[in-house]
Order: C-alpha cells, then sequence, then structure tokens
C-alpha cells in the first residue's frame, strides 16, 4: 500500500498565493493609514517650535552661564585686583586668552580698571579697529592683543598680534581716546554690582552683531567683559527650520530683531515667493508679542499661501528676555502626510492590478521550475553535474521531480568516479557498442611507477599512506586528463593510461609525451612541496610506447571493464622499469619517437635486447618540446659524439665524452651507466660481435 503524502492542488496553489499578495498589501495600507496619522502628530508645529525653543535656550542661557561663571572666577582671583599693576598685565593677558579657548562662542575678553587702564585679547573675526597686519601674514587662529592707558593726550594704545606658540608681532603703539568706562557694558554692570547681558549691538571694532556680558571685579575695581558673536545662533536656527520655507527669528524685549535664520536659496526649486514678506509679518508678531505680553499662534496668508505664525517669549536672564517666532507655509507642514495618503491610493491600485495578473505570475513561477529541472537534466545527460542547487518549490509535483532529478545526479556524480566521463558518452551515443568485445587500432600507453614504492610503504601508517597516494594520483590524472588521456587502472602505486580510445585522437601520440612531461613536472613539485615539510617523496617513473591493439569491453556478461589487450601495454611497462638502469624519469620506444621527431626533444638513450628476444629496440628521452632546443644544444651535441663513439667502439673516446657529460649535469644517470660500461670494456676488452646493442640477460 502505497504512504500517503500530503500535497496541494494546483488551483489551490494559485489561489493560495493571490491570498499572499492581497493580505500583506492590505496591511500595507493599514500600516501606510497609522503611519499618516502619526507622522501629521510628529510634524505639529507646536513640537517643532518648542524643541527649537529648547535648543536657543541652551544656546544662549547655558552658553552664557558658562562664561559668566568664568568671568567671576577670573574677578575673585588676586591677579585682576588694581593694585598689582601693570607687572600682573602678562598673566592677566594669558587668562583672558584662555577663556577664548575653552569657550568658541566668545569673540573676545578684556577687562578694564576703574582708573581707565584697558586690556581686550580677541579674536581675528573681532579685531580691534586699529592698522592691522594683512591677514595673509597672521595664521587663522592668531589673536590680538591690545593694552590702553594713560589719561588725555597721553594715552595710549598699544597692540599686536600673538600666535598659539607664543610668537608675536613687532608692538605698535598710537594716541587714542577710547574709554571703556564710558561704554555700556561697564556702566551697567557697575550699576547692578553683578553679571550683566547687554543688549545685541554691533561691535564698535568689528562689522559682527553680537552682545557682551560684564562681571564685576570684587570691591568695584572694574569690570571683565565678554563678547559673543550671534553668528553661530544663526546656523542654529537655518538648522532647526522647520520646512524648507520656514522663518525662524528671535528678537529682544526692546522689539529689535536679533538674529533669523537664512532665507530658501535662490533660484532653487521649491522656494516659495513670499519670503521677504512673511520676515516682514514676523517682524510685526514680535512686536506685538512684547507689547501684549502673549503668545501669538494664528494663520495668515502671504502671497498666496497659508502660513502659520506661532511667537512667544523665552524665559528671562540676565535681565534680558528674547521672543522665539516662526512663520511655517502650511502646505509644506503636512506635505508628508498628503504624500502617504497619495501613496496609499496608488498602493490600493496597484492591489487591484496585481491581483489580476496574479495567476500569470503563479503560471510563470511553475514553467521557470519546470525549466530549471529541464536544463538540470540536459546537463546531467551530458555528464556535467556541477549543477548541485535543487530546484525548490511549493508545488507538490514539481518537488517530487526536483528531488528524484536531485538523487539521480548525485548517484551519476558518484557512478562517474569510477568510470570515464569519454567512455560513457561513447555508449551512450553508441549503445550497441556496451557489449563484450572490442576494435583494434592504433593506441599509445603510458605506465607510470613509483621508485622504491615498497620500503615507503613500509615505514608509513596505511591511512597516511591512501592520503598521500590520492594527492599523487589527483596531481599526475590531472595532467593525463587534461592532454585527452584515459586513466585505464590504478595497480597499487602505479597508474596505466592510454590515448587514441575510446574517443579517436589523430594526435594521441604528441598528446600522451606532453602528458608525461606534465605529469613529471607536476609530481616533482609535488615533491618539492613535501621534502619541505618533512616528509618522504615519490620519485615518479614513466614508459611510453606505441603501436596497435585491441580496445573494448572485457570480462562477463554481467560486469565488464573497458581496457586494452596486446603487447604494446607490455612494452610500456618494460620501458617504466628500463627508467631504473639507466636513471632516467620518461623513457619511450623508437616508435613513439618517430612521430614526434618534429615537436620534442629527444635525447637517444641506448639501443638494446630483451632477455628472451633478438630484437634490438631504441629508447629515448624527452627532455622537452621544441622550443626548448636552445637550453640542451651543447649538452645533446656532446651526448650524441659521445654515443657515437660508443657505437664504433672507441671506448676510451666514448669515455671521455661521457665524463665531460656528467661533469655538464652531474645528476645524469645515463651518463654515469656509459661511464661504467666503457671502463668496462676497456678493463676487459670489446664484447664479440660488437654492434653498439646491449643485451639484457633477464627480465
Amino acid at each position: 500500500m502505497k504512504s500517503f503524502r500530503w500535497s496541494v492542488p494546483f488551483s489551490i496553489t494559485i489561489l493560495a498565493l493571490m491570498a499572499l499578495i492581497l493580505a500583506p498589501l492590505a496591511a500595507a495600507l493599514l500600516w501606510l493609514g497609522w503611519r499618516s496619522v502619526s507622522f501629521v502628530e510628529r510634524l505639529s508645529g507646536d513640537q517643532r517650535v518648542t524643541v527649537l525653543e529648547q535648543a536657543i535656550e541652551r544656546f544662549v542661557s547655558n552658553g552664557l552661564r558658562g562664561v559668566v561663571s568664568v568671568g567671576q572666577t577670573l574677578a575673585e582671583t588676586p591677579v585682576f585686583r588694581i593694585d598689582r599693576g601693570p607687572e600682573a598685565d602678562d598673566e592677566r593677558r594669558r587668562q583672558l586668552a584662555a577663556s577664548l579657548t575653552h569657550h568658541p562662542l566668545v569673540g573676545a575678553a578684556y577687562v578694564a580698571f576703574r582708573d581707565g587702564r584697558f586690556l581686550y585679547v580677541g579674536r581675528r573675526e573681532t579685531y580691534w579697529d586699529v592698522p592691522r597686519l594683512p591677514f595673509e601674514d597672521q595664521k587663522p587662529d592668531a589673536v590680538q592683543v591690545l593694552t590702553i592707558e594713560g589719561s588725555g593726550s597721553e594715552r595710549r594704545e598699544t597692540w599686536w598680534y600673538q600666535e598659539p606658540d607664543g610668537s608675536r608681532t613687532k608692538k605698535r603703539v598710537q594716541p587714542t581716546d577710547y574709554d571703556p568706562l564710558s561704554r555700556r557694558w561697564y556702566i551697567d554692570t557697575m550699576r547692578a554690582g553683578k553679571a550683566v547681558l547687554t543688549p545685541p549691538y554691533r561691535f564698535v571694532q568689528s562689522d559682527r552683531f553680537g552682545i557682551s556680558v560684564g562681571v564685576p571685579l570684587a570691591e568695584d575695581e572694574g569690570v571683565i567683559g565678554f563678547d559673543f558673536t550671534l553668528h553661530a545662533l544663526s546656523q542654529l536656527l537655518t538648522a532647526y527650520k522647520i520646512t524648507e520655507n520656514a522663518v525662524i527669528m528671535v528678537g529682544n524685549s526692546l522689539s529689535n530683531v536679533v538674529v533669523q535664520s537664512q532665507p530658501c536659496a535662490a533660484g532653487v526649486q521649491g522656494c516659495l515667493p513670499g519670503d521677504a514678506q512673511a520676515r516682514e509679518v514676523l517682524q510685526r508678531t514680535i512686536r506685538e508679542t512684547i507689547e501684549e505680553d502673549r503668545r501669538i499662534d494664528r494663520v495668515i496668508d502671504i502671497d498666496g499661501n497659508a502660513y502659520r505664525l506661532i511667537a512667544h517669549r523665552m524665559a528671562p536672564g540676565f535681565g534680558q528676555q528674547f521672543v522665539v517666532a516662526a512663520a511655517v507655509p502650511r502646505m509644506e507642514l503636512f506635505a508628508a502626510s498628503r504624500s502617504l495618503i497619495e501613496r496609499a491610493a496608488i498602493a490600493a491600485a496597484i492591489t487591484v492590478a496585481l491581483a489580476v495578473v496574479a495567476a500569470l505570475v503563479a503560471s510563470w513561477l511553475v514553467s521557470r521550475s519546470i525549466a530549471r529541472i529541464a536544463a538540470k537534466t540536459e546537463r546531467i545527460r551530458n555528464l556535467d553535474f556541477s549543477d548541485r542547487l535543487p530546484v525548490r518549490s511549493h508545488i507538490t509535483e514539481v518537488a517530487r521531480l526536483s528531488d528524484s532529478v536531485e538523487r539521480m545526479r548525485q548517484g551519476l556524480e558518484v557512478f562517474g568516479r569510477y568510470v570515464s566521463k569519454h567512455l560513457v558518452q561513447q555508449v551512450m551515443r553508441s549503445p550497441e557498442s556496451s557489449g563484450v568485445g572490442g576494435v583494434r587500432r592504433e593506441v599509445t600507453v603510458m605506465f607510470t611507477d613509483i621508485e622504491s614504492f615498497s620500503l615507503l610503504s613500509e615505514t608509513m601508517e596505511p591511512e597516511i599512506l591512501t592520503g598521500r597516494l590520492s594527492r599523487y594520483f589527483d596531481v599526475l590524472g590531472t595532467a593525463i586528463s587534461a592532454n585527452r588521456g584515459m586513466i585505464d587502472k590504478y595497480i597499487g602505486d602505479s597508474i596505466m593510461a592510454f590515448w587514441n580510445a575510446p574517443e579517436p585522437d589523430p594526435d594521441h601520440v604528441a598528446n600522451a609525451c606532453r602528458a608525461a612531461l606534465q605529469a613529471a613536472a607536476a609530481s616533482n613539485r609535488l615533491c618539492e612541496r613535501w621534502a619541505a615539510r618533512g616528509r618522504a617523496t615519490f620519485r615518479t617513473r614513466f614508459g611510453l610506447h606505441t603501436g596497435r591493439a585491441v580496445v573494448g569491453n572485457v570480462g562477463a556478461s554481467e560486469r565488464i571493464n573497458y581496457t586494452l589487450v596486446g603487447p604494446v601495454a607490455n612494452q610500456a611497462s618494460r620501458l617504466e622499469g628500463l627508467n631504473k638502469v639507466y636513471g632516467t624519469e620518461i623513457l619511450a620506444s623508437g616508435e613513439v619517437v618517430q612521430l614526434t621527431a618534429d615537436r620534442f626533444l629527444w635525447r637517444h638513450i641506448d639501443r638494446i635486447v630483451a632477455a628472451g628476444t633478438t630484437e634490438a629496440h631504441d629508447i629515448y628521452e624527452p627532455l622537452g618540446e621544441e622550443g626548448d632546443a636552445v637550453r640542451h644544444s651543447g649538452f645533446l651535441a656532446q651526448w650524441r659524439c659521445s654515443h657515437a663513439a660508443y657505437d664504433a667502439g672507441r671506448f676510451e673516446e666514448a669515455l671521455a665524452g661521457f665524463r665531460a657529460i656528467s661533469a655538464m649535469r652531474p645528476d645524469d644517470g645515463p651518463s654515469r651507466v656509459f661511464i661504467d660500461r666503457c671502463t668496462a670494456f676497456l678493463r676487459d676488452g670489446m664484447p664479440p660481435g660488437w654492434d653498439g646493442a646491449w643485451h639484457f640477460d633477464r627480465k
């Protein structure tokens, strides 16, 4: 009995998709409505103006109180006692300059004694009105230091500029009639006997608009004063503008406008034309607030736009009271909420449209999943298992199909590690070729073996040895596969590979030679890394031979293996073994060299007769591809001359040549072999019937 599996019909799936679309949209509309109301509340004029008032109050009161505290502290210090005389002026100036450093809003600090002496330290923007050096001759944070003393026609002012590092310009002295005792900040402070804040005015020594704070010295000996510029307060008002076209002003109890926000930049899109009129109305509103001593909150029309006017007094401080006033266009005040309402209407229209096309979208989603599954199966058919991402779908049929395809991909990917992809592709193209049997064709065979592997295996744990072999086989297999070779089998530490089957390869001999060179180089690089880590290394020997063989399926009816049968494999195996005799890494037969002589650089090693045979064979060592000829030209020329003398029986001449070769390349194995042979022939005499061939008496 089949197990029940919960599933959703396609029609229900479509309805569910539509519900999933409509439900979030309905919730979004409700959320937008709620946001509209809350946003309007947050934009309430009362709240925004209150925030602005608090910021101004903190700016004025906290800033002034801090400076007044500094002034009161200085007034109590002995150095500001009048009886200390001019000798204390340097310390007085230093403390006044320190107050500028710690209070950025203070433009100048000064002290006036009742005997008429006056000390002044001011920032660049509030320089005293005296002949001054060009600004480029002074650093931006230089201060002006001024001293006024004397009386009548003998009254003089001495001034200089002082840099932060203490360096100063040359002192300059000139007559002056300036009397600090006649200034309002001095008079009001002495009269009140406490800290006093002056109404805003333009400083006599600069064009800046600001206010002064006076603090009386002990025993009414004089007044310490501080000048504040209102430029920073203007920037604060501009930053706190409720909307782009809002106008903010601060006035004082004398109905004067102390500071106001910057107008909307000319030419900027969205600026309203009634800015100047709004400022005039706001000034009248400030006067009305002061005269009637009440809060004003009304809506008026200015140049065709409705403005909300808000004005009221701030808490008094240091004998002054300020009025904060704002004029805000109502269309900007409620612009955000209106935009939200419009968006909600648009969202409602989109909801209807989405409901209409929901079915089409669902169908597209299904077809897309099926298309992905089809593309995935096509890649699997081509033995490409790289797409490991399963196709996700909440539709039962599509999900089941995707699961089946993914399981098939996983199984074939594992199976593909045991069988060559080329072989499988050939069987898929020609299913009739999967039976037992084969065809005769030219093939090139490679045999590899690890030198002294039995000894190495005795010194390693099996798990470590298996891991090293896997890495080693991966390196060699990459070079073989990259050159169109097929690995037939792994035999212990050996590899048997062949070319030109199952896929035809017209260039199979050259590809096999190139694969051998690349595999040897890759094996050597791997051994270098292992040696650097203190690990045992593998030295690989290669044998190459080409000839005719039968390639095909060999085995029983239930289980077969694609391989080759023929003497070509045995000959490749013998060549691999001869590397041990000659100390070489790769040996190839004369048949291989005949077909690749113009593409690779070959060294003729020897002419041999194998044990149990009478036929002589030439064996060669590849030194590289034809492009490496220049690097080996001198070596090969010496080798050929020495080998020719050896073949001709001139063993003394050959011995000298082989010794020269050994000096050129001390690690050259064949030269050592021929040195030993020539030495033996010179000692024992030339073998009878000498024809240059070396006869092996055992396999």
